[in-house]
């Protein structure tokens, strides 16, 4: 925490407790090693479980800082006791869990150093229906509300005007205003404070600073139709610091504050007191809380984990799960048998990435390919072969190509028909392609066609073959000389 008692006798009747505690020690270490007899084993057991049970009352009146019911220097039953003196004792409720949906607008909330998350949006909607908020806070975690209203928590000064018991951190604090809190004090006495920085809210308490400015340790402002003041030393309101007359008269102004009537009415309500680890539910109003709820557990979470890191549970569940996919994946690469590989010059070059004719040849009969190529060049053997057996220069058309079949009678009748079918087939699907890459749609060619289409152009080229090989070459006639020149 960092506090300190601000009076001698605490701290003089720690010391003697301390010292009663290291006679205690010395007593059971010389028992334990000079005794022997089962008397005095007895003896060292009582008064070891002794020691524990003091131990474990010390620890137990240590650990809970401004607990609303501890009576130790520390603790605020004191506050709670003046409240129920101000109120009456039906209008203070010292409570551990904060119920918005319960919360009235002419309720008042005492929030002392709040160690969990505070929920920003059901307490400014509980203070623009009406409802007030007076937070005390140094070091916890009422941040989230300050940041909320744009408050920002600054060093208190580190040379004040004034301090008590030559102690520059107790340091002394005076109204900065008229405000109603203060309205009864002229000093009090703060415990390691901090500053909060605003610059349209009202200040409410400020340290003078000796040869630098001074600090705002108290503000207050309006929020809706409610107020919220907040101040940055809980410890003004703890039972050891109430024993000063400022501060009891700054708690007082702070609990007929939170209750006290507003300009849009009379309010008289309930003070709820929370403090430390108070718990938080419901939503103000008449809103569904489930949703309030799960969201509130949700920003809990992340707000925890940003403050004091994951929760230990949550990292030996994460070291765990990394721990365990890292042996999978060891084990899945470790285990994996891999094939040779062999090197890229010493591969066999495919055909289809060959030149010449078996490269060409390849990409025809490669699966992707469409079968059409096949029968164009299907086609154009067929033609280029009839025309060197026909001792033509060049390819003639279709209609003259099957003259010159019948003439020469490379083909017979029926061979005639069959080629001529087999033209017009091919200039179809030739007039397909022109089709196709125009845009349109035309019916795929199979495979078994392609293969009954190359069977018949090998029977009509070994037909037309032996043909031209039973027959005398025929030459074709000489062009006619030009005239004038010699016979």
């Amino acid at each position: 925490m960092g506090k300190q008692p601000a009076h001698e006798n605490r701290v003089t009747h720690a010391s003697g407790q301390r010292g009663r505690r290291s006679a205690l020690g010395r007593v059971i270490r010389s028992s334990s090693i000079g005794c022997r007899s089962r008397v005095r084993r007895a003896r060292i057991a009582l008064e070891f479980a002794l020691l524990l049970v003091f131990v474990t009352f010390v620890t137990r009146a240590d650990a809970a800082p401004f607990d609303l019911s501890g009576s130790d220097w520390e603790g605020c039953a004191e506050l709670v006791r003046l409240a129920r003196s101000e109120l009456g004792a039906t209008r203070v409720v010292p409570t551990g869990q904060i119920d918005f949906h319960e919360l009235k607008p002419d309720d008042g909330l005492l929030l002392l150093y709040p160690e969990k998350g505070l929920d920003v949006d059901e307490l400014s909607k509980f203070m623009r229906a009406g409802g007030r908020v007076v937070m005390l806070d140094d070091f916890g975690r009422g941040e989230s509300l300050l940041r909320h209203f744009g408050m920002e928590r600054v060093a208190s000064p580190r040379k004040p005007a004034e301090f008590l018991r030559r102690n520059p951190q107790l340091a002394l604090a005076e109204p900065a205003s008229a405000h109603p809190v203060v309205s009864d004090v002229s000093r009090v006495v703060t415990n390691h404070p901090t500053g909060l920085s605003h610059p349209d809210l009202s200040p409410v308490l400020k340290i003078r600073g000796n040869g630098e400015p001074d600090v705002v340790v108290a503000v207050a402002g309006a929020v809706g139709q409610g107020r919220l003041l907040a101040v940055g030393d809980p410890s003004i309101v703890m039972n050891s610091m109430l024993r000063y007359g400022g501060n009891k008269s700054f708690a007082r102004g702070l609990v007929r504050y939170s209750v006290d009537h507003d300009s849009w009415g009379k309010r008289g309500g309930k003070l709820y007191i929370a403090s430390g680890s108070f718990d938080q539910k419901g939503a103000y109003g008449d809103e569904d809380s489930t949703w309030s709820d799960w969201m509130r557990g949700l920003r809990d979470a992340l707000e925890s984990m940003r403050h004091d890191g994951l929760p230990s549970w949550l990292a030996y569940a994460f070291a765990i799960a990394l721990g365990l996919a890292l042996v999978v994946w060891v084990g899945s690469r470790a285990g994996r048998l891999h094939k040779p590989v062999m090197p890229r010059f010493v591969r066999k070059t495919p055909a289809v990435a060959q030149g010449g004719v078996a490269g060409h040849a390849a990409v025809i009969a490669a699966p992707q390919t469409s079968r059409v190529l096949a029968i164009l060049e299907l086609k154009s053997a067929l033609e280029e072969q009839l025309t060197a057996l026909l001792g033509l220069p060049k390819v003639p058309g279709q209609t003259e190509l099957l003259n010159q079949v019948a003439t020469r009678s490379l083909l017979d009748a029926e061979g005639v028909v069959v080629l001529r079918r087999l033209l017009l087939r091919m200039s179809s699907v030739e007039t397909m392609v022109v089709f196709q890459r125009s845009g349109g749609i035309v019916q795929p060619i199979r495979d078994n066609e392609v293969v009954s289409i190359a069977r018949t152009v090998r029977q009509l080229l070994d037909t037309a073959s032996a043909s031209s090989a039973a027959r005398p070459s025929f030459a074709p006639p000489a062009p006619p000389a030009p005239e004038g020149a010699p016979a």
